[in-house]
C-alpha cells in the first residue's frame, strides 16, 4: 500500500524549477542525499510545482528525509502526508458519527438544556429543535460533546436560566446576586454557587416557582476573650475587702 507525501510549492504560479542541494543541518552535520544505486548526489531537483513521492518506495523514502530539514523548504514548500490527513480525516468522521448518535438519542429535557448552552430558542418544536442540534453536532462534534460531558453542565444551564428570569443579574458582565458580587466570569459565578450550596437551592426554588425566598445570613460569633485577674497576683488586703463584700451580699 503507498505511503503518500506531496512536496508542494506555496507559489504554484511562479515555480518553475528547483533545486535543492546538499546542506548542512541545524547541528552543522551534512546531509547528502543518496540516489537509488547507494551514490552520492549533489541534490534533488523539482521541475513541478508539485510531486508525489511514496515513502514506502526505498529513494522517494531517501528524498522525503533529504527535504524535512532543507533550509529551502520553510516558507517556500509544503510537505503533506496524505496518510496522516487519511487518519485525522478519519477521526473526525468517527467524532462526528459519536456527536450525531448522542444528538439523536437526547431526551426532550435534555434537548432543552442543550439549546439553552449552545443558544437556540429551547420553545421550538421539538422536530426542529433536534435537526438543528444534529446539524450543530455534525458540524462541531468536539464542542458539542465538551459541552455534554462538561462537569459544571448543570450550573451553566442554571446560571442562563436564572439570568433569563431576573433571579441573577450581569450589569456590566459582572455576575450578581441582588448587590453581591457573585464572579466576573461565568466559572467564578459557578465556583460562588458551589460554595454557598443552601442560597444555591434556594435561587433553584425561585426560578421554579418565581417565589422570592428569604435568604438568611449567618452571623459568625465572635469570641472574646476577657483578661482574667490571677489570685496569685491580688494584695491580700484587695482580697479581704472583696471577701467582705461577698459576705455583706
Amino acid at each position: 500500500m503507498k505511503h503518500v507525501v506531496l512536496i508542494k510549492a506555496n507559489k504554484p504560479e511562479k515555480f518553475n524549477y528547483c533545486k535543492f542541494g546538499n546542506y548542512k543541518d541545524s547541528r552543522g552535520k551534512n546531509v547528502e542525499l543518496v540516489d537509488i544505486n547507494d551514490n552520492k548526489v549533489s541534490g534533488w531537483e523539482m521541475f513541478q510545482p508539485v510531486v508525489s513521492l511514496d515513502i514506502n518506495e526505498t529513494y522517494d523514502k531517501r528524498v522525503y528525509e533529504f527535504l524535512q530539514d532543507h533550509p529551502l523548504i520553510k516558507g517556500n514548500f509544503i510537505i503533506e502526508d496524505l496518510r496522516d490527513n487519511e487518519q485525522k480525516l478519519a477521526e473526525i468522521a468517527l467524532k462526528s458519527a459519536e456527536a450525531i448518535t448522542t444528538a439523536s438519542s437526547l431526551s426532550d429535557k435534555e434537548m432543552s438544556d442543550v439549546s439553552i448552552l449552545l443558544g437556540f430558542d429551547p420553545n421550538l418544536d421539538s422536530l426542529m429543535l433536534k435537526a438543528n442540534i444534529i446539524k450543530f453536532a455534525n458540524s462541531s462534534s468536539d464542542k458539542f460533546l465538551s459541552l455534554l460531558n462538561d462537569m459544571d453542565k448543570e450550573h451553566r444551564i442554571f446560571l442562563k436560566k436564572a439570568l433569563e428570569k431576573n433571579v441573577l443579574s450581569k450589569p456590566n458582565g459582572v455576575w450578581k446576586h441582588g448587590t453581591l458580587n457573585v464572579g466576573l466570569t461565568d466559572d467564578q459565578a459557578i465556583v460562588w454557587l458551589k460554595d454557598n450550596a443552601d442560597v444555591y437551592a434556594l435561587l433553584k426554588h425561585q426560578l421554579r416557582t418565581g417565589k422570592i425566598e428569604k435568604v438568611e445570613e449567618e452571623v459568625e460569633e465572635v469570641a472574646v476573650v476577657s483578661e482574667t485577674i490571677e489570685p496569685s497576683s491580688i494584695s491580700s488586703s484587695t482580697m479581704k475587702e472583696l471577701e467582705k463584700d461577698i459576705d455583706n451580699k
